[in-house]
């Protein structure tokens, strides 16, 4: 009876041990999966944020930068004191295309 009683106990234990054995192995192939897993989510990150970079390193190439020139013209200055009279102003204006026609060597017409 001791024998069949020890043999229970043996049988028993060894269960126990192949139980937590196979619950070990399994934590094994669990962690390996994840770690492998994890790798390729890395790579695969890793690979899409190239692939953004490159294409905003191509937007920024392509930006267009400008600048804002304001130009004035004064078309009639307006003056306190009235210096010259509209005749002079027309005699003037018309003086100046004159002049301007023949240097460029166009007719007035």
């Amino acid at each position: 009876m001791r024998w069949l009683l020890g043999a229970v106990v043996v049988a028993f234990a060894a269960g126990w041990w192949f139980s937590l054995q196979y619950q070990d192995s399994q934590q094994l192939l669990i962690e390996r999966a994840a770690r492998k897993a994890a790798v390729e989510i890395q790579t695969s990150i890793a690979a899409t944020a190239q692939v953004v970079e490159n294409k905003l390193q191509d937007l920024r190439a392509n930006e267009r930068h400008t600048e804002k020139v304001i130009r004035t013209e004064v078309v009639k200055p307006v003056f306190n004191n009235v210096c010259a009279t509209d005749d002079y102003m027309r005699l003037f204006n018309d003086a100046t295309e004159r002049d301007e026609s023949i240097l460029s060597g166009k007719s007035i017409n």
